[in-house]
């Protein structure tokens, strides 16, 4: 008998996977339209701005330092290279997210036949390659959105810098894939003992 919370988070999951490229699929959608036909009201380019006026935000003698914020901003009419630039900023981050999540779905898929198929070389497997696609992704990620932003922020900003930081995102899906890795040896290392218990028996 399949476990019934690993069928539920396989349900959550797959339905997480799906909204997810639906998610993905609007957005090449909103990038095309800015590439290629131009931006509607309300729709345009996520950017990060310095140096916001802060003048009378504060009172009693406070002050704001380090105001960072962000703004969407829509170029004027179509702009090819805006979309291409905005595409390398989502789209590896989005395509990192959706494989770890399709690797966890089908990860949990084959755990359904019982404890020992989820206690396997085959889950060890899974949890390492799940490990490098947030490590090898999120770290593509940062550099190209980087590279992206600070490309594309002069274009259309008065005031940009060279340099922006990666997200809080894609440094916690690092973290998340050493953590996977190190299930993932864990589980190795567990099922060799247990071998080795059983052989002895």
């Amino acid at each position: 008998m399949p476990t019934r919370w690993i069928i539920r988070l396989e349900t959550l999951l797959s339905i997480g996977l799906v909204l997810g490229v639906l998610g993905a699929l609007a957005g090449l959608i909103a990038n095309a339209a800015i590439a290629f036909f131009g931006t509607a009201k309300g729709m345009g380019i996520p950017l990060q701005v310095f140096d916001v006026p802060t003048a009378g935000m504060t009172v009693g003698g406070a002050t704001v330092e380090n105001v960072t914020a962000e703004v969407t901003v829509r170029p004027r009419g179509a702009s090819p290279l805006a979309g291409l630039l905005y595409l390398l900023m989502w789209a590896p981050g989005t395509a990192t997210g959706l494989l770890a999540l399709f690797t966890v779905v089908r990860a949990l898929r084959r755990a359904r036949s019982g404890d020992r198929a989820l206690f396997s070389t085959a889950t060890a497997d899974h949890l390492r390659r799940l490990g490098w696609i947030l490590i090898a992704g999120s770290a593509v990620s940062a550099v190209l959105g980087a590279a992206a932003q600070a490309i594309l922020s002069p274009m259309l900003l008065a005031e940009t810098h060279p340099f922006y930081l990666p997200s809080g995102e894609l440094v916690g899906a690092v973290v998340a894939g050493l953590a996977a890795l190190g299930v993932s040896e864990i589980v190795r290392r567990g099922l060799a003992l247990l071998e080795e218990v059983e052989a002895t028996i």
